[in-house]
Parts: C-alpha cells; sequence; structure tokens
C-alpha cells in the first residue's frame, strides 16, 4: 500500500516543488514570527497534558496529575488520539520533569516543557498544507490548483494562531486533509483494500475529535446510496463501504466499550457534551435584534465594534465572554447547576442527574426545531472565520457543493462532506469558536482552488478578448 501510495506522490514538475517550498517555508517562518504565549497549557491544555503525561509514565490515559503508579486509574475525559500523540513527544526530551500537578494546576509550567509540542503542532500545519496540494492534485489534474490547495493552508494566519498551545486542533486539521486525500487516493483504486488507509485515518481524526462518530452513520448511510446508484458494479462499491465501516467502527465500539467498564455507560467522552449543549441552546433566546447582533458581533475583526454602534447595550453585552448573564456563562454554568439542582429536587445520582439534564435540553431542541435551525446559521457565520479567506472560499464552498450534487461528482461530494459536517455539527450542538472549525478547512481549500482556477480563466479570456482586433464590418 505504501509504495502506491508513494508511486501517487509522483510526478512532481519544478514550478510546484518550488511553491510548495516557498508556502512551506512562509508557513514556518510566519508561525515562529507570532508573539509567544506564556500560557501554552491554559484551559484544555492541561488536560490533554495530563493524560499525555500519565500515558507517558504509566500508560494509562487518565487527565489527573496527581495519581502515582499505585493509585493511577483509567479515565474517561478527553479523547485519547492527541494525547498519545503527545505523550511520544514528551519522551523525546527531559519535558516530563517539568511538568507537576502543583505548576500545572496553578499559574502553568511556563513554556520551556512545550518547545517539541509547539514545533509538532507547527509540523502538522505545513504537513495539512501538502496533503491538500495532494488532494487538488488528484482531484483537478492541475498542478496551479494544487499550489493554491497547499497555499491557502500555509498562509492561513487564522489557522496558526493558536500553534503554540498544547491543543488537539492542529492535530485535527492534519487529519482532516489526510482524510479528504485518502478518500481520493482509494478512490480512484480498484482494490476494495485501498479503504483500509482512509478507515484508519477517520479513527484517528473520530479520536482526536469526538464529533466525527456522528459522521459515520451518515458515511454510512450515503455509502448505500452510492452502492445503490452503482448498478453493475454495486458489489465492489458495497465490499469499500463495508471495509471502511468496519475498520472506523470497531476503534470506536472497543473504546466506548472500554468507557463502559469504568462508567457503565456507553460513552466516548466525559460529560463535556452536556456543558457543549447547554452553551449552544441558551442562543435559541435570540430574539430578531439579537438575531442581526449575533451576525454582526461575530464578524472577524471590527464586528464586536460594529455591534456595539449599530445596537442597544442590553443587546450587545450578552455576547460577551464573561458577562454573568451572557450566553457563555448561561450555558457553560448552567448545565451543572441544573445537575445539582436535579440530585437535590429529585434524589437523583450523579449520572442520572446529568443524563436527565441532557435529555431536557434535546427535548428543547426538539420542541422548536425550527428555531434552532435558524439560530444554527449565525453560528455557523461564526466558526468560518478561522478562514483567513473566508469571504471567498465559504461562498465558494456552497457554490461547489451545490455544483457537485447537480453534476452528481460523487467524489467531489465525499471530499466536501465532512468539512460540511463539521461546519453544521459543531453550530448545531455547541457554541462553534472559530479554532473548532480547523476541521473544516480542507473542504474550503478545495473550493479556494476551484476560485483560483476559475479566476484565472476568466482572466485568459478576458486577455483574448481585449487582444482580439474587431473583425472588418462589426
Amino acid at each position: 500500500m505504501m509504495r502506491n501510495i508513494l508511486a501517487a506522490l509522483k510526478p512532481l514538475g519544478k514550478s510546484q516543488i518550488f511553491w510548495c517550498a516557498v508556502g512551506a517555508a512562509i508557513c514556518l517562518i510566519w508561525m515562529g514570527t507570532l508573539k509567544e504565549t506564556q500560557h501554552p497549557d491554559y484551559a484544555d491544555a492541561n488536560q490533554y497534558i495530563g493524560i499525555a503525561a500519565n500515558l507517558a509514565k504509566f500508560g494509562t490515559a487518565n487527565e489527573g496529575l496527581h495519581a502515582t503508579e499505585e493509585t493511577i486509574k483509567p479515565g474517561i475525559g478527553r479523547e485519547p488520539g492527541y494525547p498519545l500523540l503527545l505523550s511520544l513527544v514528551f519522551q523525546l526530551d527531559d519535558s516530563l520533569e517539568h511538568i507537576s500537578a502543583d505548576c500545572l494546576y496553578a499559574k502553568g509550567c511556563g513554556t520551556s516543557p512545550y518547545v517539541l509540542a509547539k514545533w509538532t503542532n507547527r509540523i502538522l500545519i505545513v504537513a495539512a498544507g501538502f496533503a491538500m496540494f495532494f488532494t487538488v492534485r488528484h482531484i483537478t489534474g492541475s498542478p496551479f490548483a494544487a499550489v493554491m490547495g497547499g497555499m491557502h493552508i500555509w498562509l492561513n494566519h487564522q489557522a496558526h494562531k493558536n500553534h503554540d498551545h498544547v491543543i488537539s486542533d492542529p492535530l485535527a486539521l492534519f487529519l482532516a486533509s489526510l482524510l479528504v486525500f485518502s478518500i481520493v487516493w482509494a478512490w480512484k483504486k480498484k482494490n476494495p483494500l485501498c479503504w483500509i488507509f482512509p478507515a484508519l485515518t477517520f479513527v484517528w481524526l473520530a479520536f482526536t475529535k469526538a464529533i466525527y462518530i456522528y459522521f459515520l452513520p451518515i458515511a454510512f448511510f450515503l455509502g448505500i446510496l452510492f452502492v445503490i446508484l452503482s448498478k453493475g458494479n454495486w458489489r465492489s462499491s458495497f465490499a469499500k463501504l463495508m471495509i471502511f465501516m468496519i475498520i472506523a467502527a470497531t476503534p470506536i465500539a472497543m473504546w466506548m466499550g472500554r468507557n463502559h467498564d469504568i462508567t457503565d455507560r456507553y460513552q466516548f467522552t466525559d460529560s463535556r457534551g452536556g456543558i457543549a449543549l447547554s452553551t449552544r441552546v441558551v442562543f435559541n433566546d435570540m430574539d430578531l435584534t439579537d438575531y442581526l447582533a449575533a451576525f454582526t458581533y461575530w464578524t472577524r475583526g471590527a464586528g464586536d465594534g460594529w455591534a456595539e454602534k449599530l445596537f442597544p447595550t442590553d443587546v450587545v453585552k450578552p455576547f460577551g465572554w464573561y458577562e454573568e448573564d451572557g450566553y457563555y456563562l448561561r450555558g457553560q454554568l448552567g448545565f451543572g447547576k441544573r445537575v445539582a439542582d436535579l440530585i437535590e429536587s429529585r434524589g437523583l445520582t450523579g449520572v442520572e442527574a446529568q443524563d436527565a439534564a441532557e435529555q431536557e435540553l434535546k427535548d428543547a431542541i426538539l420542541s422548536h426545531p425550527i428555531k434552532h435551525i435558524v439560530t444554527t446559521l449565525p453560528l455557523i457565520y461564526r466558526g468560518i472565520w478561522i478562514d483567513e479567506f473566508a469571504v471567498i472560499t465559504f461562498p465558494a464552498f456552497i457554490v461547489l457543493l451545490v455544483f457537485a450534487l447537480r453534476r452528481r461528482n460523487a467524489l467531489l461530494i465525499a471530499v466536501l462532506l465532512p468539512s460540511l459536517f463539521s461546519m453544521v455539527f459543531y453550530a448545531a450542538f455547541s457554541l462553534n469558536l472559530a479554532r473548532y472549525q480547523m476541521t473544516a478547512l480542507p473542504g474550503l481549500s478545495i473550493a479556494f482552488a476551484y476560485f483560483a482556477i476559475w479566476t484565472r480563466n476568466r482572466i485568459k479570456i478576458w486577455r483574448q478578448e481585449r487582444n482580439t482586433p474587431l473583425e472588418e464590418g462589426s
């Protein structure tokens, strides 16, 4: 398989090599010039670091650093995909000697323990650009478009900003990019076993960003639809689908079984899903004025300033991060308060109260589905600003998706679908911070490449028309 993959990467022209080298170099230099954070282990990062440290020391996934070899027990906190990589990075130098519970859970352990982790993030972002270069090259056959696909990642400042935080987003970007490349590569192969590659890539992506376990039934449904439409070639298509689904679903099922042994619940991670849902449902309280303010406030750059000028203070204030009655804190703290209330008022256990609180949130969505769909739109808009070129790429993505659906271009639909899923799912079930949409960038890169081709062709036509002399009598 590896030999076939390497063969698929050849040959490259000198011009392509040159521009890829330039793009990758600019990306690395740009990240190196960004202001370094003094707290790379802040917030979510300390959970990943805790799991990684325990994996490196004891071979056990648990985010707490207070445990010893005798007391360590398996945990079900964050997804294990990024901590597993991080644990390997930690073992390459003396990082673990400088990471302890005393500093990690106080003011942080400084920057020195995370030098290799930051460089790993940089390499992953650069590698994502190369993955998109080869993806676009295989889809379009255009060296120019391929370079544009890579450049979209390499020059995307918004995607680079958080690289020095020890978080999973750069890995998620790389895996999402590798997934679309592997799909394109396997699509063009007759051997169903080639679908092992995208299946394994998907597994690592799901173990890095748990939302992708919900993508699996969507992929299965659409895969069955494709099999039905395959007619004479349905047996091969069905075999490819089954190989992908079995290899992708088995590790996920095993991990959930492992978590069931710990908590008596089939779950992929802990109760963060309830908190995420809580932060999303509060936005359903928006009225029309709030709704318009959301689009304005979440416009990258001066959006918050525009909102303050265009809307009353009581409308804009709830969008602030740490406003007591704001959307964020109401959602973040509301779930825990409701769980505590259910425990006290109904005498439920912690697990039962969490389940009941989550069900209330789901019922709130199902009771007003149209409103939930409508309020999802500004949250999609919020997320697209992870892309430096969102003004171009998001409309281009929508146009390209419509084109693929109208032409029944199954391959193009397949490579755009994971990014579409990321945009919609995060917006529908979380507060959808821009960095959540790192996994949407591959689809936007493909759209950017197609837009670049279209623009270049339009320029060529315009030049030809301009240089064509008028015929006699015209």
